[in-house]
Formats: structure tokens, sequence, C-alpha cells
């Protein structure tokens, strides 16, 4: 009965803390939103690499991993063609069509009839982070970075990609950043 006691003395104390912790206080230092309006994208993306190739399939889930993570708005589409190895296999001239709407920060006046609320979030591209992404991804996210991430509106980006062509190994990329997306 005393061990009962003491779990629930201790449970207590660690959800009041938890609770004190979660709620906002009067003139603390909460995210504050920013103006933003969504603005569609669509981009060819042809991908070439030495070290890691993709069957149309493979290259499509990775590219949308991708904009998930950067919170591109639902309902984006990765279309992939070119893999001339038919279905699952992989090939050196995959390639998709990208289409999809980023959010960007707008000042009050231009902002369109349904303002969203956004706000910056801190991003990392690594190896294993997202689980998805690998060592082998080095020479996708490199091109990603190039052709994709532009698109988005991205600060205090630090980058260190260092792809070997016909290397996988050693943690060849690390992409920090922080994304406008929307305020939830």
């Amino acid at each position: 009965m005393a061990v009962r006691s003491a779990l629930f003395s201790v449970l207590a104390g660690l959800s009041v803390a938890t609770a004190a912790w979660a709620e906002p206080t009067a003139g603390s230092d909460t995210p504050s939103g920013e103006p933003g309006a969504w603005r569609s994208q669509k981009v060819e993306f042809v991908y070439m690499g030495f070290t890691s190739t993709y069957s149309c399939d493979g290259l499509q889930s990775k590219l949308e991993l991708l904009l998930r993570q950067l919170g591109a708005k639902p309902g984006f589409k990765v279309n992939s063609y070119g893999c001339d190895r038919g279905p699952g296999r992989p090939s050196r001239f995959a390639r998709a069509t990208v289409e999809f709407s980023a959010l960007q920060p707008t000042d009050g006046a231009a902002a369109s009839d349904s303002p969203i609320t956004g706000s910056w979030r801190a991003v990392e591209l690594s190896p294993n982070h997202p689980f998805d992404l690998q060592d082998g991804d080095c020479e996708l996210l490199e091109q990603f970075r190039d052709k994709i991430l532009p698109l988005f509106a991205i600060r205090a980006l630090q980058a260190r990609v260092t792809c070997v062509p016909h290397q996988d190994t050693g943690g060849p990329f690390d992409l920090q950043l922080q994304v406008f997306v929307p305020l939830k």
C-alpha cells in the first residue's frame, strides 16, 4: 500500500510539473504566427546519380518523404517516369514531375482572402533522420537541395553535403534549416 501511495505521489507531481511546463503564462514567449499564403509550384526533377539508383516507385517515395518533411500542403503530386527497366527495378533515368504548394510568408496587405497563419519550424535531413533517409541518398538530397528546396520559404540553412560518387558511407549529408509551415 505504501508503494502504491508513493507511486501515486510521484505521478501526480510529474503531471503537475508537465502541466505547468506546457501551459503558457501571460507574457511568456509563445510562438506567434505570421501571415502566409500557399504558392503552387511545379518542377521536373531529373535524378542523375552515380552511387544510388532508384526505381520509379522508389524515387517517388523519397520525394514524397522530403515534401512532407518540409511542410508541403497535403495533396501534392509526384509522378515518376523514365524507368526503362520496368516497375520496381532501379533505373539510371528515373525522373519525376513534382507539383506541390509551399507556404510563403506575406505581409498583411498582400494576404489572400483566406490567409494562413504560419511559423518557422526547424527541420533536419540526414541519414536516418527521418528514418527512411539513408547514406546512399546523398546525391538525391544534393539535387533536391538545388532544384526543389529553393521553392520553399526557408532560412538559417546549414548544409553539409559531401557526396562522393560510388561511396555511401560516413554520413555524407546533413541539412539543418527552418521552413515556414502552417501554425497548428
